[in-house]
């Protein structure tokens, strides 16, 4: 009984694949044509343990390419058998988070260029053993003719954004743009500010934020949709959202008697940078008028304000200005005045006030 006990315990369970030892895959891989080169835009991944020898120290990036009239099949072993490493990058150690654009300039040795051409993409990076990730792929990129990349861009702030103004390429034929706002330098991860290509040679960037500086550049959109096929980047150019634009002046203002109050309201202004409004207040007494004096919070809020500070029997003028949210605040012109004279008799106390 014994030894049937001992050999028992002598079997073994169904054998454990490895462990994973290499770097984790590369994140957000995306390739775009640009001009006559593709960039090939990927997030740095994190090591994969604490050792030192797994800190991921050199990126490659493999292309598969498909000539016209061959069709790109869902081949698994593609980059196996006929990959090619066409760009790679090393630093001991990659940053961990870091979005890097590898381009591909190996396309010009493709007959005219690559245009006509299917290309894959995979990346992948390695340890500082050597060890290399798995390959993550890129959405195939069907490459086109390129274009002359816009010409005299440039930009100005205004009251709604910053302006951006640019010239077509010198060509006869009708071009669509996209337009870009690089946090530093462009990248293939970077997505256009326009929601689908523009026809017109402007554009007006609403995101802003005022006393940010931002830059921005241009590029002829190619083809529709995704992955991005564009021209080469226009020049950068460089603009601060300056506000230096008053709003309106308020307009529809009217006081009313409320009791023994004056209630006032007028039209909400219609800047996307509204601050709120400053109400002003003088005394038209038979012998002369007082001097314009504001009342209430600066700023008020909302187009409207009550005025409790006031008698019965006083005849007043009112008017209204606008603020916005630069530093110092813009003012607009004042609003029209309006007059009113409290009418009723004396009271004492504040039962009659709401």
């Amino acid at each position: 009984m014994l030894a049937v006990l001992a050999l028992s315990c002598g079997e073994k369970g169904p054998p454990y694949p490895p462990e994973p030892r290499g770097p984790l895959p590369p994140g957000q891989v995306r390739a775009r044509q640009v001009g006559e080169q593709v960039g090939v835009g990927f997030v740095v991944p994190v090591a994969r343990g604490e050792k030192e020898a797994q800190q991921p120290v050199r990126a490659e990036v493999i292309r598969v390419s498909y000539p016209p009239g061959v069709e790109a099949t869902a081949d698994p072993d593609a980059f196996r058998r006929r990959g090619e490493i066409v760009s790679t990058y090393e630093r001991d150690p990659l940053q961990s988070g870091e979005p890097l654009t590898l381009s591909d300039e190996t396309l010009r040795e493709l007959p005219a260029g690559g245009a006509g051409y299917t290309v894959r993409y995979a990346v992948r990076v390695r340890d500082r053993r050597g060890r290399p990730s798995p390959l993550v792929v890129a959405a195939d990129l069907g490459l086109v003719e390129s274009a002359p990349p816009p010409t005299a861009l440039r930009g100005e702030p205004t009251a709604d954004g910053i302006r951006l103004v640019w010239d077509a390429p010198a060509a006869e034929k009708e071009f669509r743009y996209n337009v870009y706002r690089p946090a530093d330098k462009p990248s293939a991860l970077d997505e256009p500010l326009n929601a689908k290509p523009l026809d017109t040679t402007e554009f007006l960037d609403t995101t802003v934020e005022t006393g940010e500086r931002y830059m921005y550049l241009v590029r002829v959109a190619l083809a529709e949709g995704r992955p991005h096929r564009e021209s080469a980047d226009s020049e950068t150019i460089a603009v601060v959202a300056e506000d230096r634009f008053a709003p309106t002046a308020p307009r529809g203002l009217v006081a009313v008697q409320e009791g023994t109050a004056v209630r006032l309201f007028w039209d909400p202004n219609p800047e996307r940078d509204m601050r709120g409004y400053r109400v002003f207040r003088r005394g038209l007494a038979q012998e002369r008028e007082t001097a314009w004096a504001r009342i209430g919070p600066d700023p008020v809020e909302r187009p409207l304000y009550l005025d409790a500070e006031v008698e019965i029997g006083q005849r007043l003028a009112y008017r209204v200005v606008a603020v916005d949210r630069a530093t110092p605040p813009n003012e607009s012109r004042p609003s029209e005045v309006v007059e009113i004279e409290l009418l009723g008799e004396p009271t004492t106390g504040e039962a009659d006030r709401p």
